[in-house]
């Protein structure tokens, strides 16, 4: 695992690729002088300007914690499912239709979603839909989600861990 701050042309990379995603307008609105990279074996995370963002592949999203990306969670469509389907979809199981018990917000195919429980609205996963919102909700079963970051999972632990790196600025 590697830990440092993004060179200047770096950064400027990172940011252009934020600029065409919707909900990490915040951010890219703002001057941003430092961006702080944690490299891990097949992700990285990132610290710009407060907010805690990770990458897998070439798909950057924001982390489940709220303490620092309420806003940019808030911003993500999210389906909102049933209790029963809330502690296999925190281990990492896809979303499956039946468990869905509303949409809120729009969204297409391999779009970011979030996953929120019915009571509390807890945001429990960061998810990539698998078709648009209606085909989801013409669905009567199936797999309608497919998780990419949980609570519990190894980006979330890190975060936890690396709090004292995560500093803003």
């Amino acid at each position: 695992m590697r830990a440092g701050y993004l060179s200047k042309r770096d950064s400027l990379r990172f940011l252009e690729r934020l600029k065409g995603l919707s909900w990490a307008s915040e951010i890219t609105r703002k001057r941003i002088k430092n961006i702080f990279q944690i490299a891990g074996e097949n992700f990285k995370i990132y610290s710009v300007e407060g907010y805690i963002l990770a990458e897998i592949g070439e798909m950057i999203f924001p982390t489940l914690h709220e303490e620092y990306n309420r806003e940019l969670l808030e911003k993500l469509p999210a389906l909102i499912v049933d209790m029963g389907a809330v502690p296999h979809i925190a281990r990492g199981a896809d979303v499956m239709r039946p468990g869905v018990r509303e949409f809120r917000g729009r969204f297409g195919g391999g779009d970011l979603i979030v996953i929120r429980d019915e009571r509390n609205f807890k945001t429990i996963s960061v998810s990539r839909a698998l078709m648009s919102l209606e085909e989801c909700i013409a669905m009567e079963k199936g797999k309608v989600a497919e998780n990419i970051h949980h609570v519990g999972d190894r980006i979330w632990k890190l975060v936890l861990d690396s709090k004292h790196l995560l500093k803003p600025g």
